[in-house]
């Protein structure tokens, strides 16, 4: 979290690169129109089970795609999801070794310089950069190579990654 992600994924898209987006926001916009109780203010695991279902779906509909696809949040990171809120990891877990993608992950360091807060987005830049690191050592215990992705212009970051998507 707060690495930048969100403008490199616009920039894969224009390239043509099929990308995903995270299932948080989307959870969130959904069950707040409905006024549900999926939201982490009134029920963490129902709000990370949503994701981890939106996140596995999202893996089974582009598991055939051709070409690369690039997921903001893979099923992985819902591990670091119930972490964040005290819950057994055990079936986010699961999940992640079923539903495994290719073996390199791109890791968007936090950058201060560029991490901003919005309405969804409330954590401190300390904690959004803690819980990405939690990531990157998630998918790394589960035998992903990560690769750090640069801090540079947003072109040179796009050109990176597009590089070594193959």
């Amino acid at each position: 979290m707060g690495g930048g992600k969100s403008t490199i994924l616009e920039g894969l898209q224009r390239r043509g690169v099929v990308c995903v987006p995270e299932p948080a926001r989307e959870i969130l916009a959904e069950q707040r129109a409905i006024d549900a109780d999926g939201v982490p203010e009134r029920n963490p695991m129902l709000f990370t089970q949503l994701m981890l279902s939106r996140a596995v779906q999202r893996h089974l509909d582009l598991q055939d795609h051709p070409g690369p696809v690039v997921f903001d949040r893979g099923v992985p990171d819902m591990v670091g999801y119930a972490g964040i809120f005290g819950l057994d990891p055990g079936a986010f877990l699961r999940a992640a070794a079923l539903y495994r993608c290719r073996p390199l992950v791109f890791f968007f360091p936090g950058w201060s310089e560029i991490y901003t807060n919005d309405s969804e987005r409330k954590i401190d830049f300390r904690g959004a950069s803690e819980f990405g690191d939690r990531v990157k050592g998630i998918y790394q215990q589960l035998g992903y190579q990560t690769l750090e992705v640069p801090r540079v212009s947003v072109e040179d970051r796009v050109e990176f990654i597009v590089n070594r998507l193959g």
